[in-house]
């Protein structure tokens, strides 16, 4: 969504690796989409060395902001559910999305066995370095 809302490039969604067996599916937009079967996405932008810090920001914060809304979203759906199976799937989409939330959003590195982001900076930690240097 930062990207969509902050910028004009075009940001390339991926569900699986960003490597070249995972092919461009589909497009909308300017929204490229890349899936391949994975358990693990993201939301990556070519061109970012143009950005300027507060853009930098509002990219990062947008995937956690996503997240945000679509646990919010499910918790309000599922109270006015009665269906059974809706109510489990709307159960997976609200722990998800949270577990989503709270680990793209608080500042750290993430740890060598959680594959494929091992040693990688969450949304939050490069929010908080951005920050510490100062927004232009």
């Amino acid at each position: 969504m930062g990207v969509i809302i902050f910028t004009k490039e075009k940001p390339h969604v991926y569900l699986g690796s960003a490597n070249d067996s995972n092919k461009k599916n589909f497009q909308i937009g300017r929204i490229q989409f890349y899936m391949n079967w994975a358990c693990f996405g993201f939301c990556a932008v070519k061109n970012k060395t143009n950005f300027s810090k507060l853009q930098n920001i509002m990219v990062l914060i947008g995937g956690p902001i996503v997240s945000l809304v679509l646990f919010v979203t499910a918790y309000l759906a599922k109270a006015e559910v009665t269906h059974f199976e809706t109510k489990n799937f709307l159960n997976g989409i609200i722990y998800c999305n949270l577990f989503m939330f709270i680990f793209t959003i608080i500042p750290i590195r993430y740890p060598n066995w959680w594959k494929p982001y091992a040693g990688l900076p969450s949304d939050g930690y490069q929010i908080l370095m951005l920050l510490k240097r100062g927004i232009n």
